[in-house]
């Protein structure tokens, strides 16, 4: 299968961090209409969107690997030394910078504003390690959204382990969903429902960022590449009343999450499942398109980036707080114009963090992508199967 880089899943990572960035940006204004500020919140769900596609790249990379090595042992090898280098280097930077923020903010701005939340050097620690989702302190204290990478990196633990137990499989597929959604359920009902079976799960809590609630999205991007890969490659488009119905299912499941989630909140702990079932409808639909102009090559762009601009957007929200909190023109010119700042200024973050992805990938992850590759090319020899191709880290 060719590994050149699928315009569909880059429109579905841009779609994922521009509503991101939405989300985080919104809470800087207080004057938005009701019905933008709902839709601005919504945007937490991109993470959802996110952990469907790192499922869905997860599988179609190993398929590939599986197809060109014979040692079990190699591929997974090499899986977790592509993984490690792609999303490490920029993290461990993260620390670094939104920690010398933090103690700037602290020491000598007068309200004593920091981007982070109390955390100590266990912390830090924890995130070194990529283990921080299993800590209330760590979590989300040390990188700002920090806790979709240590989800995400805890799941590539047992990625490869899922890959090769199902073996395309759709029955062992099938029992292992049961097996791991039983597994996520009864970690929630004893950890956060206090043995119940009824409980509320609140937003943005330890809870509901811990990956018993999380790991059921990433079933869902690899069902959806089990059943549609095809498709998400872009070796098959679906028809008008194929897309009809994936942008149906979406805007559904969105509604669903809706309700369950940021607008009624009646269940926060089963809204990032639906929110997955949801994102895989829209990233079908996404990769099932064919237009190439301008917008798309943007959107194709931001997807290309969307790990760096996912880590350094939240300057920007930082730096919104203090220029919007009081804003008296805003709260006297009414809720459309806050709208219209708000999209302004959204799009400014948004190009400010490609902007900064684009200097970090330069300065840092191109060297971390040659290491990786030596790595690679060594992992390649010991198993006898000489030097590998050099090509950038996806």
């Amino acid at each position: 299968m060719d590994r050149k880089r699928v315009p569909g899943l880059d429109c579905g990572r841009a779609i994922a961090v521009v509503s991101v960035v939405a989300v985080h940006l919104s809470f800087q204004f207080p004057h938005l209409p009701h019905w933008a500020k709902i839709v601005a919140r919504m945007g937490q769900y991109g993470v959802q969107l996110f952990f469907v596609i790192s499922a869905v790249t997860i599988f179609m990379t190993l398929e590939t690997e599986r197809a060109r090595y014979a040692s079990t042992g190699q591929i997974v090898l090499r899986f977790y030394v592509k993984r490690f280098f792609r999303i490490a280097p920029l993290y461990y930077v993260a620390i670094v910078g939104y920690g010398l923020m933090s103690w700037y903010t602290y020491t000598f701005q007068a309200d004593h504003a920091s981007i982070l939340g109390p955390h100590d050097t266990s912390d830090i620690l924890l995130n070194l390690f990529f283990v921080h989702a299993l800590s209330n302190s760590a979590i989300n204290n040390v990188v700002p959204g920090g806790w979709s990478i240590g989800v995400e990196m805890l799941f590539y633990l047992i990625a490869p382990l899922v890959f090769f137990c199902t073996g395309g499989s759709r029955s062992r597929l099938t029992a292992l969903s049961v097996l791991l959604l039983s597994a996520c359920a009864a970690s929630l009902i004893t950890g956060a429902c206090g043995g119940r079976l009824e409980c509320s799960v609140q937003n943005n809590t330890f809870f509901y960022f811990w990956p018993p609630v999380q790991v059921p999205c990433f079933l869902v991007g690899f069902w959806c590449w089990n059943l549609f890969g095809p498709y998400l490659v872009g070796q098959v488009q679906l028809s008008r009343r194929g897309m009809a119905v994936a942008l149906f299912v979406s805007i559904l499941c969105g509604a669903g999450t809706a309700v369950l989630g940021v607008w009624l909140g009646l269940a926060h702990e089963l809204a990032p499942i639906v929110a997955a079932c949801g994102a895989a409808a829209l990233l079908l639909a996404c990769c099932s398109r064919a237009d190439r102009s301008l917008p798309a090559r943007v959107a194709d762009a931001i997807g290309r980036e969307s790990y760096g601009v996912y880590l350094w957007h939240f300057i920007f929200p930082f730096a919104a707080m203090y220029v919007f909190r009081d804003s008296a023109f805003l709260a006297t010119h009414g809720s459309w114009m806050s709208l219209a700042v708000f999209m302004l200024t959204l799009a400014a973050a948004v190009a400010a963090s490609y902007a900064l992805s684009r200097v970090t990938d330069t300065l840092i992850q191109r060297g971390a992508s040659e290491l990786a590759r030596t790595l690679l090319q060594q992992i390649d020899m010991r198993f006898g199967f000489g030097a590998a191709p050099s090509r950038r880290l996806e």
